[in-house]
C-alpha cells in the first residue's frame, strides 16, 4: 500500500493509497463566516444529535477526530461526560488540543469540564494504543470512506475491542448506489465508498447489532417524488417556499435512509 495523501489528487490510483487526510468544513467557522452549504449544515445536525444521546459519565470515543468538532457541543450540552478520547492518523489535525474548535483561539485553563486525550494512530491499530480503556460511545462520522476498505473494516474491528457489551456505536458515511464501485468516488477526499449492504455486513462481522439507520442528505428528486407520491406536495411546496434547500434537505432525509445521499447508522456492541 503506498502512502496516506491530503486527497485524491489527479492521476493518482485510488486503490493504492492508504488514507487521505482531508477534513469536513468546520461548520462553526463556516456559520460565523455566513457561508455554508447543504453539507455542513448535515454535518452540524449529526454531531448536535450525536451529543444529544451521549449521558452522564460516558467515556467518548471520536474516531478520526479530526479536529474535534464534537467538542463545542459536548461542553455545552453535555459538560457531565467522564472523558473525550480523539483518534487520528494526522496529529496536526488535532488543533483542538490547543485551540477552541470555534475561534481558533487559545484554550483557557479547565476550558472542558471532562478529561480530554489525543491518540496517535492509524485507526486501523488503535486498539493496543488505547486498552485497556474501554468506551461507552464510538463516534465515527464521515471518515470510513478516507481509507480503503480493508483498513476501515479492521477499523470496525478495532471499535469492538474497545467497547464493552452495549458501547453505542455511531458511523456515517456516503450510501453508494448497490451497482457502483466503491472506487467510483463523489469527493477527491474519499478512497472507498461503501454501500449501504457492505457496511451492515461490516458491522455485524465486527460484532456490532444496528439498532436502527437515518438519512443525512436526501437530495431534492427524491423529496419531490415522495411528496407526490404521499399526497403531500402542497405542504412540502409550502415548506420549501420558506426554508432554505440548505436545510430542509438535512431536516427530510432521516424519512429515507436507503435513499440518501449520505447515510448514519446507531449499532450496539454485542
Amino acid at each position: 500500500m503506498a502512502k496516506v495523501v491530503y486527497k485524491v489528487e489527479p492521476g493518482m490510483d485510488r486503490t493504492q493509497l492508504e488514507a487521505t487526510t482531508y477534513q469536513m468544513r468546520n461548520f462553526y467557522r463556516q456559520f460565523g463566516d455566513g457561508f455554508f452549504s447543504v453539507l455542513d449544515v448535515m454535518n452540524y445536525i449529526q454531531h448536535q444529535q450525536i451529543v444529544r444521546w451521549c449521558k452522564k459519565g460516558n467515556h467518548i470515543l471520536d474516531v478520526c477526530c479530526g479536529r474535534g468538532l464534537l467538542l463545542p457541543l459536548l461542553r455545552y450540552e453535555r459538560k457531565n461526560i467522564a472523558s473525550y478520547t480523539g483518534v487520528d492518523i494526522e496529529p496536526k489535525n488535532a488543533t483542538w488540543q490547543a485551540k477552541r474548535v470555534t475561534d481558533g483561539k487559545p484554550i483557557p485553563k479547565d476550558y472542558y469540564p471532562f478529561k480530554t486525550s489525543f491518540v496517535h494512530s492509524n485507526v486501523a491499530e488503535m486498539a493496543d494504543k488505547l486498552l485497556p480503556r474501554k468506551f461507552d460511545v464510538i463516534v465515527y462520522t464521515s471518515a470510513i470512506e478516507h481509507m480503503q476498505k480493508e483498513t476501515g473494516q479492521q477499523s470496525l474491528i478495532e471499535c469492538r475491542k474497545v467497547s464493552k457489551p452495549g458501547t453505542i456505536l455511531f458511523v456515517t458515511c456516503p450510501n453508494t448506489p448497490e451497482d457502483q464501485d466503491g472506487y467510483d468516488c463523489q469527493y477527491a477526499a474519499h478512497i472507498y465508498e461503501w454501500k449501504r449492504s457492505e457496511l451492515l455486513t461490516g458491522l455485524q462481522v465486527a460484532g456490532f447489532e444496528v439498532i436502527t439507520e437515518w438519512g443525512l442528505l436526501i437530495d431534492r428528486q427524491t423529496l419531490e417524488d415522495y411528496g407526490e407520491r404521499m399526497g403531500i406536495k402542497p405542504i412540502l411546496d409550502r415548506i420549501q417556499k420558506f426554508i432554505p434547500s440548505e436545510w430542509l434537505l438535512p431536516v427530510f432525509a432521516p424519512l429515507f435512509p436507503e435513499q440518501s445521499k449520505e447515510i448514519g447508522f446507531i449499532c450496539k456492541a454485542v
